[in-house]
């Protein structure tokens, strides 16, 4: 390209970004939604700049990072969520600091900034960006970015810097016209003018709105024959004392339909008759009455209820549960702190530490002792929460699991018993069964010439015999086991459980012609070698159960899933909070089940089908019903003859997930 074609094509393009900015102040001008404008300034500045990314960063009120508010050209998902450090050290916080655009040929290269993941992530190599607002009171960074390294023209610059003008402008606006509307809120109370006959002689724009809504004319007209129903209420009683004893009144009513509304009244005398100033305040007293019921709902609770100061440990409030367990009226309870009540804190600066805990983790649960006034304990499971109101508080919710743990310390008992049968059990029977196989191979090795085919055939059926009790017998031994002998729970990657059972499963799949996908799996907390015996029995059960086509199995996940939904897809995830859980689905497309059946199958050493249609010994299914029971979760399967069948099942979450679906 000669230079005359370079000035002119350079010309077309700044004439292109004038126009961009013109047509984008005029959108500032007309467009009331903020985020809309932000979208549009993130398009025009990737577009008129052939770029491949914008971004609108937001700073938050800590200062110490920018939220991705805006922006073109991300990932699904990281507008509104993705955030980066506003330090010196990052593109974005290095902008803050400089009253200037910040340009940056080659990103990776670039030796005053440290690449944020944000970017890096995306392969950006080149961009600007500025200041939206002033550096002494910034309100983010627009940048613009490109995957190729780029030299970018004191226009382009100046082109991105005019749209972050714009953008402040709009926002200075929108800030301008919010403390506004809030001094307008604190002074336009509703007001009309009442004469001695109660005749209206004046109502502002608030009084028409709030009790004249459809604009009738009702000046001149008698306030009790318009609005009747304040005659029954007490308006009409504290009206007519302001007026006749000069006196003035505030009280509140509510009036009925057509109203509908609770109204803060005060009413003035005045040589002419009445001024009555009200508002309207339905809203508050809902929240009143739903404060009151909140309030019976929680003296009516079993649990204890405490509203404790964070700095020390003062108990501020209490509902009745705490005064009846732990044997205090309510004005004792309220003199008392933490340390008089929870053996697990020996100091208040062990408490303080533990509420920098809750703080950092917004909830925690814990299993303290509490004590009672009479010096007797007994076991609670605590949730503490940090909660700011008015102020910074801590909420307490203390359970008693007396009876949770006795029933802990039964199961603990009954599983004990039940591998002390399993053990004693395989012990007593594998031996015998040993025997037996042993003495009848010898038969068969020793005597086959002397044997006929009845013969053979009998040895067949008594050896196979023999191996399934032996591998029934391991079968019992294993499920008893799963409580006593399994893993301490740890954060396992469901997508490395599959992978290992597959590469296990790789002769079943090759031989039956297998067809397995599986979705992104989530990250969960639980017994990794349970879970992979998990995957194994269900995928071994859809393949072998296929019928006569070959299998075709898909396993998906999704979190906080309807364990029935057998459209379950994964989700992309923000990380598992505490409670949450993922639904694993297993599909196969095989000969099904009897709906009748469903329960049946999860019991021990139940088969739906011969033998002769396939192998196992019947407590797969219980194995698995078992292991899920430990991990806190549930297992189910919805089925049809002939339609194949679902397997779901619950996983306590944890961690952050991306959705993407692979093909084994």
């Amino acid at each position: 390209m000669d230079s005359t074609s370079e000035t002119t094509a350079a010309l077309h393009r700044r004439v292109r970004q004038q126009e961009v900015v013109a047509k984008l102040g005029q959108q500032a001008l007309e467009i009331d939604d903020l985020d809309r404008l932000l979208h549009e300034a993130s398009v025009a500045v990737t577009e008129t700049l052939d770029n491949e990314y914008a971004e609108v960063l937001e700073l938050l009120p800590d200062g110490e990072e920018l939220l991705l508010r805006e922006g073109r050209g991300w990932r699904d998902g990281l507008v509104g969520s993705a955030t980066i450090p506003a330090t010196e050290g990052t593109q974005a916080g290095y902008t803050l600091f400089t009253e200037r655009p910040l340009i940056v040929d080659d990103l990776p290269n670039e030796e005053r900034l440290s690449e944020p993941t944000l970017l890096a992530d995306h392969d950006v190599k080149s961009g600007i960006s500025v200041v939206i607002g002033s550096v002494e009171n910034p309100w983010g960074v627009l940048g613009t970015y490109a995957t190729e390294e780029r030299e970018f023209t004191d226009h382009d610059v100046n082109f991105v810097q005019s749209v972050a003008n714009i953008l402040a402008t709009a926002l200075e606006n929108e800030r301008a016209q919010r403390e506004l509307e809030e001094i307008y809120g604190r002074i336009s109370d509703a007001f009309f003018a009442l004469d001695e006959e109660w005749q209206f002689t004046y109502l502002n724009d608030r009084a028409h709105e709030l009790i004249n809504p459809e604009g009738q004319d009702i000046v001149g007209k008698t306030v009790w024959n318009e609005f009747p129903a304040a005659v029954r209420k007490q308006f009409k009683a504290k009206y007519e004392r302001a007026m006749y004893e000069q006196e003035t009144v505030s009280f509140e009513e509510y009036y009925p339909e057509p109203l509908d509304r609770w109204f803060d009244v005060r009413a003035y005398p005045s040589e002419t008759g009445l001024s009555v100033y009200f508002r309207d305040v339905t809203e508050r007293k809902e929240r009143d009455q739903e404060r009151e019921l909140f309030r019976t709902l929680l003296d009516y609770s079993n649990d204890v209820v405490l509203v404790i100061e964070p700095e020390t440990g003062q108990i501020l409030d209490a509902n009745e549960t705490a005064c009846r367990r732990l044997g205090y009226a309510q004005d004792e309870l309220l003199e008392l702190t933490v340390l008089d009540m929870e053996r697990r804190f020996d100091d208040i600066e062990e408490w303080r530490s533990h509420v920098e805990d809750v703080k950092a983790e917004d909830a925690v649960t814990v299993i303290g002792e509490h004590e009672r006034k009479d010096g007797t304990t007994y076991p609670a499971e605590v949730n503490i929460a940090h909660v700011e109101l008015d102020r910074a508080y801590m909420i307490g919710v203390a359970r008693d699991i007396t009876e949770r743990q006795e029933r802990e310390r039964q199961l603990e008992e009954s599983n004990k018993r039940l591998e002390q049968f399993a053990y004693a059990a395989s012990h007593d029977l594998q031996e015998p069964l040993r025997m037996v196989s042993s003495y009848l191979q010898l038969i068969e090795s020793r005597y086959a010439d002397a044997l006929d085919d009845d013969g053979k055939e009998f040895i067949e059926y008594a050896v196979d015999g023999a191996e399934r009790m032996k591998a029934m017998i391991d079968g019992l031994l294993a499920y008893s086991r799963v409580e006593t002998q399994g893993d301490p729970f740890e954060p396992v990657d469901l997508d490395e459980v599959v992978d290992d059972v597959l590469e296990d499963l790789r002769l079943q799949i090759e031989e039956s012609d297998a067809e397995i996908t599986v979705d992104d799996l989530p990250r969960v907390e639980g017994d990794p070698s349970q879970l992979r015996q998990v995957f194994q029995n269900l995928l071994s059960n859809a393949i072998a159960y296929s019928g006569d086509e070959p299998p075709r199995v898909h396993i998906t996940a999704q979190r906080g899933a309807d364990r029935g939904d057998r459209s379950a897809r994964s989700e992309v995830g923000e990380g598992g909070a505490a409670g949450e859980q993922w639904t694993i689905s297993v599909r196969d497309e095989g000969i099904g089940i009897d709906p009748e059946d469903k329960d049946r199958v999860f019991e021990v050493f139940q088969r739906l089908h011969g033998r002769e249609e396939c192998s196992g010994t019947g407590i797969g299914l219980a194995l698995c019903q078992r292991i899920v029971e430990r991990h806190g979760g549930e297992i189910r399967v919805d089925a049809e003859p002939g339609e194949g069948s679902t397997f779901s099942f619950t996983l306590p979450a944890i961690g952050n997930h991306d959705s993407k679906s692979r093909e084994r």
